[in-house]
């Protein structure tokens, strides 16, 4: 368990009980990744049905309805990712692409499958580290590895 996941564990099994510092605790700690993964994903163009902040907020809610779950997962903070892409998903009809991304980037993203496109998303325009990606998509850094590896040339040959 990573020290993130260990810290979103122990502060979710207390606000799962009823402690309200502890929910303060976990919604502060989950804020910036959540509004910085759905900036990404709805962008804040006036294209867009929903800002992204607002879209962010309706995931932490949707967070907050399951502390429970949270306390009793071995990895909250893939836990948190599923709820936080799946909001996103229902309010944005499961689109892959980003405002924020260039229309010839967002074109290019749609002949990889599901896993590579979330790896390049995560990793390329989200910024996270391989280790992060490979603990929210509960996969080895190794396979986060090689599929963004085999990703990147296919786009590459794809432009080409």
């Amino acid at each position: 368990m990573s020290v993130l996941d260990e810290e979103l564990h122990s502060a979710a099994t207390a606000a799962a009980a009823g402690d309200r510092e502890a929910v303060e605790r976990v919604m502060t700690t989950l804020w910036p990744q959540v509004v910085r993964y759905c900036r990404t994903r709805v962008g804040n163009s006036t294209q867009v049905t929903r800002p992204a902040d607002e879209v962010a907020h309706e995931a932490l809610l949707a967070v907050a309805r399951g502390l429970p779950a949270l306390a009793r997962s071995d990895h909250p903070v893939r836990e948190v990712y599923r709820v936080v892409s799946r909001t996103v998903s229902d309010v944005h009809g499961g689109s892959a692409g980003s405002p924020d991304v260039p229309a010839e980037v967002a074109g290019l993203l749609h002949h990889l499958d599901a896993t590579a496109r979330e790896i390049v998303l995560l990793r390329v325009i989200d910024g996270l580290s391989v280790h992060d990606t490979a603990g929210l998509l509960g996969l080895p850094v190794g396979r986060v590895l090689v599929v963004q590896h085999e990703a990147l040339r296919t786009l590459r040959a794809k432009v080409a």
